[in-house]
């Protein structure tokens, strides 16, 4: 059993004010009877009903010019942690990232993503 991981929210420390996407990563394709799994850790938040959904994104190309969902995760309106149901390969797209899309009142949100993919 071997794994790649990552994370994807590369500073966690940094508060996220409005919807965005992070760093784009080359990780690496999925095959045949491998799976992704992901997690989301959300650190802290405030602001009048803050809410923040986050999704994992993969394309084929380092400019991310048609990315795929591959995972959303439930929107978050607290300190808490997601796991991400495993996603079967095969997936050949081999660049990844995160988006998120923030709502509310002065919402801030701390949060990390980590990614792994088992062969």
């Amino acid at each position: 059993f071997q794994h790649h991981q990552q994370l994807l929210a590369a500073n966690p420390a940094a508060a996220r004010t409005a919807t965005g996407t992070g760093t784009i990563r080359q990780l690496g394709a999925i095959p045949t009877g491998s799976y992704l799994y992901a997690a989301l850790h959300v650190l802290a938040v405030s602001g009048t009903t803050p809410s923040v959904t986050v999704r994992i994104e993969s394309d084929d190309n380092a400019g991310m010019t048609t990315p795929t969902t591959r995972h959303t995760f439930t929107a978050a309106t607290a300190i808490g942690a997601q796991w991400a149901a495993p996603v079967a390969g095969p997936i050949t797209d081999t660049y990844w990232r995160i988006g998120w899309t923030i709502s509310g009142t002065t919402p801030s949100f701390r949060f990390a993503t980590s990614l792994a993919i088992a062969l």
